[in-house]
């Protein structure tokens, strides 16, 4: 069986190009090659758009513009931000909540067996969880598997009671802020003063930019040590030539993002609560992971059981069908981790209502034959 039509509904991994984007990246990847290190004109050409870049950015989270740094991934820049603060900081103690992605968890476990003091928790408890020697806390603001939705201001409001506590004992441990926001822009607020954190990572691959670039702001006075020496870019805290395309290109996809968000939540709203209706109608034993659609919920993600269906099969059924979505988190999926089998819809801007039909064909398709209804099951390879 093959199937001409392709439905995308794996937003959350990946994000097409916007031509918008590419468009603005491509003087950079010809004429204007220059390195920004450089005094002559080529490399002023180069340096002048990563400082403008840093500046519209820092525009849209409300920051200053030597507060952001420039990276090569989402994952590069939560793993600055957690083991600079460890290296700044080596017998200060780090909380990181349990619901975090792999960029965070990772790092945080592999500090863990080297012996840094580190602590998974549960987000909801973090402040039963700090101690006197926490240096960072790290939650997530969107939650890449199921969209929920992690209040940051009220951790915040937390943490800042901490600081105030230290302050009058006359402690003088620092304790800061870390949010990994990458799933956030296109439907939440991303303004740092109003999410009350001190660092924050994101990456363009989720808002329609290019691959292999992303930032952490990085609140002005707060130290912290490099991931590796080099040349001294961006601060000395990520050396190597900067990616000057794809900076360009990140700082466009966030601009059109916080220009179209105001108009795509309802619109992906109404498209989640379709979708959602659909699936009780025609799947009634499916069973929604995470939050109830609304305030606790990013807008664009479902993420559903199917009992006694396996969601590695189902993923594959569903890819013959011209269905492309998720089985857990894209970074998690060659360690089997999803949790509960669950299998992650999420839409997009190019997501329409025919599309979340051919979806539903195609997956209640898939469940009846991997339910056995029908007679002959299909070799999916």
């Amino acid at each position: 069986m093959k199937h001409k039509k392709r439905v995308y509904m794996d937003y959350a991994a990946a994000t097409p190009l916007d031509s918008r984007v590419l468009k603005k990246m491509m003087p950079y990847m010809g004429a204007r090659f220059g390195n920004p290190s450089s005094v002559h004109e080529e490399g002023r050409f180069a340096k002048q758009a990563i400082e403008l870049s840093r500046k519209n950015i820092a525009s849209i989270l409300s920051v200053l513009p030597d507060e952001i740094i420039f990276t090569g991934s989402g994952t590069e820049s939560a793993a600055l931000a957690i083991r600079g603060i460890a290296k700044k900081y080596p017998s200060g103690h780090i909380i990181a909540a349990s619901i975090e992605h792999a960029a965070v968890l990772e790092n945080a476990r592999a500090l863990q067996k080297e012996k840094y003091p580190v602590s998974i928790v549960d987000p909801n408890k973090i402040a039963l969880a700090l101690q006197k020697d926490t240096v960072l806390v790290s939650v997530m603001y969107v939650n890449n598997e199921i969209g929920s939705i992690q209040p940051l201001s009220e951790i915040a409001r937390i943490i800042r009671k901490e600081r105030n506590r230290r302050k009058q004992a006359g402690e003088g441990t620092p304790l800061y802020f870390h949010t990994d926001a990458c799933q956030a822009p296109e439907y939440m607020s991303i303004s740092v003063p109003h999410l009350g954190v001190d660092l924050l990572t994101l990456n363009a691959s989720k808002i329609y930019g290019p691959k292999g670039i992303g930032l952490l702001y990085i609140r002005r006075r707060i130290a912290i040590e490099p991931l590796w020496q080099g040349g001294g870019q961006e601060r000395g805290l990520r050396s190597g030539t900067e990616n000057v395309g794809s900076i360009v290109g990140f700082t466009e996809a966030l601009c059109i993002t916080e220009q179209k968000k105001k108009k795509e939540h309802p619109r992906m709203s109404k498209l989640q609560q379709y979708f959602l209706k659909e699936i009780k109608r025609l799947i009634p034993q499916a069973i929604l992971q995470g939050p109830s659609l609304g305030i606790l919920r990013v807008p664009n993600n479902i993420n559903i059981v199917v009992p006694g269906v396996s969601a590695e099969t189902l993923v594959l059924y569903l890819d013959k069908r011209g269905v492309a979505v998720s089985a857990g988190s894209a970074c998690a999926s060659n360690k089997q981790t999803a949790e509960k089998e669950g299998i992650r819809f999420t839409m997009g801007r190019h997501t329409t209502r025919a599309d979340i039909d051919y979806t539903m064909g195609a997956l209640c398709d898939s469940i009846k034959i991997l339910h056995g209804t029908e007679k002959n099951r299909e070799n999916i390879y």
